[in-house]
């Protein structure tokens, strides 16, 4: 596929239910991490949920509580925010998944969350298309039966003008679709893979949690590895609850990864406090806490040993250039052309803190 194809809106089953728009090559869109939407009271949602354990009851307690405030004192800002710095080349909403907190008893609760959310999160946004990749606690309890209604592809491919977003379910992986989806994206100017989990482990609590994460995916998260370099690709991710940039330079090409975050769970969260901010740090935490703590949590938890720990971070040692995690919330705006870049607003400000260049020009300059 050539790019003048590919601009065209050559695209075979674009899918995402999306028309392959023709637009200028200049346009930012407005992202959105994490929000974990819910409501005031636990029975608004959560009605006849059955926790696993008593374990379980405790840790959904702490997070119903934790979501019911944030929605009630600071998100509501922060999505005002968020709509009021948009710009008039914005072209659409881009959420980075677990859009709700999950846990409905059944499909149809999962399904009217989801709705829900999406009017909470595109308030003064509704002229936009709203776009979500597939998070854990969207398919929560209340089943994935409920996320599919919502959202009738969870892997899938959107063109805009010369760019593809190649949607990944992170949580239920096709490695064959996405190869399809990769190849029809060829020919495009910057190929976005949107993934709620990140495409690499991440060095800190939820390393184990990445795209094809599972040991006994070891051989297929390498080919993707390596295909995902070869087309430059740039990810969006979710899931860490951190502002993060992860930016390699391998032999095949290049990944740059950057994790977008709206959990903001307290004041300080506003601010932004640097925690890493060097290559040399990856691998700090894995080398502290070299295998994954608590039980099984959503089927991803691995059990890694020790050594097998370090050995899959060390993995990805090689070629890593920039590494910038922030313990931070907020709301971001993409602004994407010949080079692409990505301005952090932290908690509900309308300046914003600071604006991480994602790809220069010249692509091995940035």
């Amino acid at each position: 596929m050539t790019r003048r194809t590919f601009i065209g809106g050559g695209l075979s089953a674009a899918v995402c239910g999306c028309r392959a728009w023709t637009h200028d090559d200049h346009y930012s869109v407005a992202l959105l991490g994490d929000t974990h939407f819910d409501g005031r009271a636990p029975d608004v949602y959560h009605s006849g949920w059955i926790p696993r354990d008593e374990r379980d009851r405790e840790d959904r307690a702490r997070e119903f509580k934790r979501n019911a405030e944030m929605w009630e004192s600071r998100l509501p800002s922060l999505i005002a925010s968020a709509a009021a710095v948009r710009r008039d080349d914005t072209a659409f909403v881009l959420h980075m998944g677990d859009l709700i907190q999950g846990d409905t008893a059944s499909a149809e609760m999962q399904f009217r969350m989801l709705c829900d959310a999406e009017r909470a999160c595109r308030k003064g946004m509704e002229d936009l298309p709203f776009h979500v990749a597939c998070g854990n606690h969207d398919i929560r309890n209340g089943g994935a039966a409920g996320f599919d209604r919502y959202r009738n592809q969870s892997t899938c491919l959107l063109p805009y003008g010369p760019d593809a977003f190649l949607f990944i379910d992170f949580m239920r992986p096709d490695p064959d679709l996405i190869e399809r989806l990769l190849s029809e994206s060829d020919g495009a100017r910057h190929v976005f893979v949107v993934s709620h989990g990140l495409l690499s482990p991440h060095d800190g609590w939820g390393y184990y949690w990445f795209l094809f994460g599972k040991k006994a995916d070891s051989e297929v998260r390498r080919h993707f590895r390596h295909a995902f370099a070869k087309r430059n690709v740039i990810a969006l991710c979710g899931h860490i609850h951190r502002t993060a940039l992860m930016d390699w330079r391998l032999p095949e090409g290049r990944i740059t990864q950057f994790a977008a975050n709206s959990v903001w769970t307290d004041r300080n969260q506003g601010n932004g406090v640097v925690e890493i901010s060097s290559p040399a740090q990856f691998g700090t935490y894995v080398a502290a806490h070299p295998a994954p703590m608590g039980e099984e949590h959503d089927g991803c938890h691995q059990n890694r040993t020790p050594d097998e720990s370090r050995a899959l971070v060390d993995e990805y040692r090689d070629g890593l250039v920039r590494y910038r995690v922030v313990r931070a919330a907020g709301h971001y705006l993409l602004r994407v052309g010949d080079a692409v870049s990505v301005a952090f607003f932290p908690g509900d400000s309308r300046v914003p803190l600071e604006t991480l260049t994602l790809r220069s020009r010249n692509l091995d300059r940035s």
